[in-house]
């Protein structure tokens, strides 16, 4: 599952985000466990993966002065490539595994 979710990361184009609601319905998963799995990400997969293309399902962030350090990096990240107006830039998952039933993964 954490595999396909870097390759489903790892595919969205640059000046392009997903909606975390949107890639929960893609992967077969309830969006908490998408978000959970980004935030557990290591250092090494943040650099290797942009994960920050991945947003808040409705393009919202927290005000500024209540996002976390992450938040702030990820807006950053995503100013950095010119990603200004979020929901003109949202995108499907590039893949579709909502037939995907994960208890079977490695059977």
């Amino acid at each position: 599952m954490k595999r396909a979710l870097l390759e489903q990361l790892s595919a969205i184009p640059s000046g392009k985000v997903v909606a975390l609601d949107q890639m929960a319905i893609a992967m077969n998963i309830p969006p908490r466990h998408v978000a959970f799995m980004v935030s557990q990400l290591g250092e090494a997969e943040r650099e290797m993966v942009p994960w920050h293309r991945l947003v808040p399902s409705g393009c919202k962030f927290p005000a500024e002065a209540k996002r976390s350090p992450r938040q702030i990096e990820q807006v950053r990240l995503l100013d950095l490539e010119g990603v200004g107006d979020l929901p003109a830039r949202v995108i499907l998952p590039p893949f579709d595994y909502s037939s995907v039933f994960w208890a079977d993964e490695g059977l």
